[in-house]
């Protein structure tokens, strides 16, 4: 891979150069208390490419020389006027006296080296810092899920992602005196506890980057300056995240419980009340149904009544004087259509229980030769109010209708209607 191919790759992927340095600002507090305890002393940064963490350096007056294998990103750093030095950055800190560096940086390199070659890096940098001097070791946080399974393997130089807890591990078994995980770079959202979560949080907002800060066993003066540094809280986890998106989703689900009692409850004294309702009304019913049963018994209490016999007599009477009244004012028409009306509709409930007994009288009719008188008495005596007829005693029933074709019960219907208008104009 040649070195222009990488420093444009990294121009691209990893940010610009202000971007960088902003980034970096974080450890400028602990290099300056390091540089007034060792004014004297100077910072090596192994694999310091373009070179933003030196000029950081160089502009707050801190000594700072740095290495790299890659030309073509060490040329960046020479246009600015760094102190860099093209070698390999194991041989040059073997090249280094002990106790004389006051930091050790890296920053994204380890990915990109063996874990052999990372036991040896923290050896070296371990044997040539000066007592209370710091390792600062920045790298990708396999911990944000996007990091680990997808963005880690743009750069086709990285070897492996390394877990913090693993990382961290290195400096405390090779005789550094505290070692501590950083964690970097992640939205101000999830920096802040009462913000929302959301799965994408959980699986993206974990802090993309993190390093670890390890100190060299050194006097109590100068540890006392970082000690606050080392028990303050920084940067967001997984198991933080996750669980504050559980915490969330189970408040939810308990308000949409609590709003489900909620209704159910009102559905519960809504369907009580519609039950009280039903109870009152069939009450009433029932109260009704016992009334009128009792307005019955007490009606067939009076028709069985002695005094309901004896005055049959007047009651027929009374008809009877009301007819001849009626007969008087209507005449006698009147009360001859009455009584044929009368007639026939005793005929047509009885054609309705024997319908072949309707036939045969039709026939009997027709063979006696009244068959057409009866019918004209028919039609004058039953015309009703509306100018309609009743059901006609002389229509043959029909009883395939339905299965008429729709031609065959149009002219029905015609025929049917004509019968109904010539029985209208007989009278």
């Amino acid at each position: 891979m040649s070195n222009n191919f990488y420093r444009e790759f990294e121009d691209k992927h990893r940010g610009k150069t202000e971007d960088i340095r902003q980034r970096l600002t974080v450890y400028l507090p602990l290099i300056r208390a390091l540089d007034l305890f060792y004014p004297e002393s100077f910072v090596i940064d192994v694999g310091c490419g373009r070179g933003e963490w030196l000029k950081l350096l160089r502009d707050n007056d801190i000594q700072a020389i740095g290495v790299d294998l890659n030309d073509g990103m060490l040329a960046e750093a020479r246009k600015n006027g760094l102190t860099v030095e093209l070698e390999d950055c194991i041989e040059f800190l073997k090249k280094q006296a002990d106790d004389s560096l006051t930091a050790v940086t890296g920053f994204h390199i380890v990915e990109h080296l063996p874990f052999d070659l990372v036991h040896t890096l923290v050896i070296e940098a371990h044997r040539a810092l000066k007592p209370g001097g710091l390792l600062i070791l920045e790298t990708p946080n396999p911990e944000n899920i996007s990091v680990g399974s997808c963005s880690f393997y743009m750069d086709p130089t990285h070897q492996n992602p390394l877990p913090p807890d693993l990382l961290k591990f290195l400096p405390d078994y090779y005789g550094f005196h505290r070692t501590r995980v950083v964690r970097l770079q992640e939205s101000p959202n999830v920096k802040d506890e009462a913000g929302k979560i959301t799965l994408t949080d959980v699986l993206k907002g974990v802090s993309p980057d993190y390093s670890i800060v390890a100190q060299k066993k050194g006097p109590q003066d100068l540890f006392s300056v970082f000690n606050e540094f080392y028990v303050k809280k920084i940067g967001v986890t997984l198991d933080e995240l996750a669980d504050r998106y559980d915490y969330a989703l189970v408040e939810k689900i308990e308000n949409i419980e609590h709003l489900n009692a909620e209704n159910f409850e009102s559905l519960q004294d809504q369907l009580n009340s519609l039950l009280k309702i039903y109870e009152k009304i069939e009450g009433i019913n029932n109260d009704l149904i016992r009334h009128n049963q009792n307005l019955e018994d007490r009606l067939s209490l009076v028709y069985k009544s002695n005094s309901w016999r004896l005055t049959s007599p007047l009651r027929r009477s009374t008809d009877l004087i009301k007819r001849a009244n009626l007969t008087r004012k209507k005449g006698v028409k009147y009360l001859i259509k009455a009584l044929l009306r009368k007639l026939f509709n005793r005929l047509l409930v009885l054609s309705g229980k024997y319908p072949n007994a309707k036939g045969t009288a039709l026939n009997v009719m027709r063979k006696v030769g009244v068959y057409d008188l009866v019918r004209k008495l028919y039609s004058k005596s039953m015309f009703l109010s509306d100018g309609n007829l009743p059901e006609h005693f002389f229509s043959k029933p029909i009883t395939h209708y339905n299965n008429m074709s729709n031609r065959a019960k149009k002219i029905f219907e015609d025929l049917h209607d004509a019968e109904v208008e010539s029985d209208k104009g007989i009278k």
